[in-house]
């Protein structure tokens, strides 16, 4: 899977999930981004947050080589810290690797992070202007017909009192449709904001990961820095 398509199936599962709540659309089978992460994930807090930071990780880098190395160390019993350096020391023989191109690379995994951002942003404002403002439209017009038909019903009351009724008939189907765009409006608005804080701490968790990760090699490795 691209990078492209891995940035795309992560928002689009989750507005598409936003979107079902009303539509009830059949649902769509995506492969996940983690699958195509070339370097173990570093722990997350929720499922979303680990599939985030797994896309953030999409691309190999210094510092996916040794999360990598690190992750196939960890069968063996050793603390944190030996565990790194010892990583570090294969990276640097195999790869020549410096922790200044790792901390680098972390930055790197951050300004990914942070695109990300930016394009979830832009698809759920285009999920919220397809899915609540042409409701709110259609609700106005629905309203706008159903004032139009108080108005009949006083200028044929005289005349029939059964197109009267009809009238009303119809009037209340349109009123009571109008209400359940009102309805599913709000619902709709509610989905869209939990899933833009869901995303925004999932972002705030993979941010904290990444940022431990650059303190740890600042207090392992800052040694090897030349």
């Amino acid at each position: 899977m691209s990078h492209k398509e891995a940035d795309t199936g992560l928002a689009f599962r989750l507005l598409q999930g936003a979107k079902d709540l009303v539509w009830q659309s059949p649902p769509v089978l995506h492969s996940t981004a983690a699958a195509a992460t070339p370097a173990p994930v570093p722990a997350a807090a929720t499922p979303l947050s680990a599939e985030l930071m797994a896309l953030v990780l999409n691309r190999p880098t210094a510092y996916s080589a040794l999360a990598e190395a690190i992750d196939a160390l960890s069968a063996i019993p050793m603390d944190e810290a030996t565990r790194y350096r010892s990583a570090f020391a294969l990276l640097r023989k195999t790869q020549q690797r410096s922790v200044e191109q790792i901390a680098q690379a972390i930055d790197l995994h951050l300004g990914m992070l942070e695109a990300e951002q930016e394009r979830f942003a832009l698809q759920s404002a285009a999920a919220e202007d397809e899915q609540v403002t042409a409701r709110t439209a259609q609700a106005a017009s629905l309203d706008a017909e159903a004032g139009e038909g108080v108005r009949e019903i006083a200028r044929v009351r005289a005349a029939s009192e059964a197109q009267v009724r009809q009238i009303e008939l119809e009037l209340a189907g349109k009123q009571e449709r109008a209400l359940q765009l009102v309805r599913e409006t709000e619902e709709k608005k509610r989905a869209i904001a939990h899933t833009r804080q869901e995303f925004a701490g999932a972002a705030d968790a993979v941010r904290s990961s990444l940022n431990g990760a650059r303190a740890r090699l600042r207090q392992f490795l800052g040694g090897e820095i030349a």
